[in-house]
This record gives C-alpha cells, structure tokens and sequence, in this order.
C-alpha cells in the first residue's frame, strides 16, 4: 500500500512526558494522508481536558463504495488507547464525506503529541440486484420478501395527479445492504416503465436486523383517463434496488500529531 503523509511535524510519535496545566485547549497541526484508495484531511483538532476532537474529511478516490467503520480507530495517548466510537460512514464513489472524531479520557490537553491509529477502513464491492416480484397498487398484499430483504408497504397516496408510496425494509442477511430508492420504478397500462420522480434519493446501507424506510412518487401522467393512477392498476418495480455486498478489509494507518504552540498561545 503507497501512503502518502504531509503534516506540520511528523517526527514525533511519542507523548511528551511533562504536563503543561496552563492550557484549557491545545491545538494541533492539520493533517493529511493518502493511499491508493482514499484520502483523508484532518483538520481542526483541539484537546480538551477530558476530549480530543478532530475533523475528517474523507474522498473515496475509487469506483467501489468505501466503508469507514469509526470504532475500530483508536487515539494512543499517554500509554493508553482511547476509542473513538461512531457510527460508520459510507463513501460513494468518487465522492467525499465528513464527520467529527472524538475521543473521552482525563488530563489529554496535558499532551503535546498523540497517535491517531486510522483503522477501519473497507472496500465494499457489490453483488449482483435481488430478483424482486411486481407490486401492485391497490395493494392485495402489503408485505414480500425477496432474498434477505423483507418489504412492508407502510401507506400510500394515489390520486390521479399523484402517487406517493412508503416502504419499510429490514435486512436479514449477513454483511451490508445496499438499498437504492431511486431505481424504484412503476410499469403503466401502457406498458411502459416511469422512474420515481424522488431520483435523488440517497443510496441506503443496513446491517441484519436494521430496518430504513424508503420512498417513492409519480407525478400526473399523460394519457387521459387509461393512465388516470387513482383508476388504473399500478405495478412498482425493484429491478436494481436490493443489494448484498462483501467487504474487504483495508491497512490501518498510524497517523502522528503533534501540537501547534503558536496557535495554542494566541488562543489562551
């Protein structure tokens, strides 16, 4: 793995020995590193008595989602580990995410330097779309199960100048599961095939149990009274929306920071 580093000072990885009391906050110098598959910028670090907190900024540089699963990072402080719990965080290809890091302990702002133990990291690659059956609305049956995905019709609105639907899903596989509610789509009398018109709709990731809701709505459709969706039968389809995927772990990154007095001092 190439790993590129660039920071204030890096030549430091140890915890200054002596306690420096005369500072409620310490500033740090940003950060950034670089492998072959994501970027991440670390940025307005600050410790506090009992918090270290930072900024990421992470850039997905492949054509693969990227998975950050948070607490399996660490801050390595003083001899000691402190976990940085959070939820993970999905990257879309090519696409950048930010989140806030933060770490609880005692006396951390007494450090002048910390490692920042970058693990967790996972490259997720995508399995072939879950067959899915018709749905028709009216609704004779609210609830289908397609693979390991179960779907329950939670209400719906359909008139003849709009159609909304709401769907829960639960995932009862293994891994993560990819959920893409702008590939929903509804097959007309006349035969045709109309994508929702929520097409911006974000890309949903589960773990076996979790449950999202999702959307979907058709506007007025020309046609008169054979394409009138208070009247006529409505099929939704799900090709492309369901997904499994596996994961591949990535090297954690031992990450060095070091304090910036300048800025420490002219923020007492």
């Amino acid at each position: 793995m190439r790993v590129l580093i660039v920071a204030g000072f890096l030549g430091s990885m140890a915890l200054s020995g002596n306690t420096f009391g005369q500072y409620e906050k310490v500033y740090y110098n940003d950060t950034t590193f670089e492998t072959d598959s994501y970027k991440v910028e670390i940025d307005n670090i600050v410790a506090l008595p009992k918090e270290v907190k930072f900024r990421m900024t992470i850039t997905n540089k492949t054509s693969d989602w990227v998975l950050y699963n948070s607490e399996e990072s660490k801050i390595e402080l003083g001899g000691k580990s402190l976990d940085t719990k959070d939820k993970y965080i999905l990257i879309a290809p090519h696409d950048s995410k930010k989140k806030v890091m933060r770490a609880i302990g005692a006396n951390l702002n007494n450090a002048r330097s910390f490692n920042f133990v970058c693990e967790g990291f996972y490259k997720v690659t995508l399995k072939e779309a879950v067959v899915t059956p018709e749905f028709r609305l009216p609704a004779s049956n609210n609830e289908f199960v397609a693979g390991n995905f179960k779907v329950t019709l939670v209400n719906t609105l359909k008139e003849t100048g709009r159609t909304d639907v709401k769907f829960k899903i639960t995932y009862n596989g293994e891994g993560l599961a990819f959920i893409s509610p702008a590939k929903i789509s509804v097959k007309m009398p006349d035969g045709n095939l109309y994508a929702t018109s929520r097409s911006k709709a974000d890309v949903v990731a589960l773990k076996k149990g979790e449950t999202e809701s999702i959307q979907a709505s058709w506007d007025r459709m020309e046609g008169g009274s054979k394409m009138d969706m208070q009247m006529v039968e409505m099929l939704i389809h799900f090709e492309g929306v369901f997904q499994e995927s596996s994961q591949t772990k990535m090297d954690r990154v031992v990450l060095p920071l070091r304090w910036n007095d300048a800025l420490t001092m002219g923020k007492k």
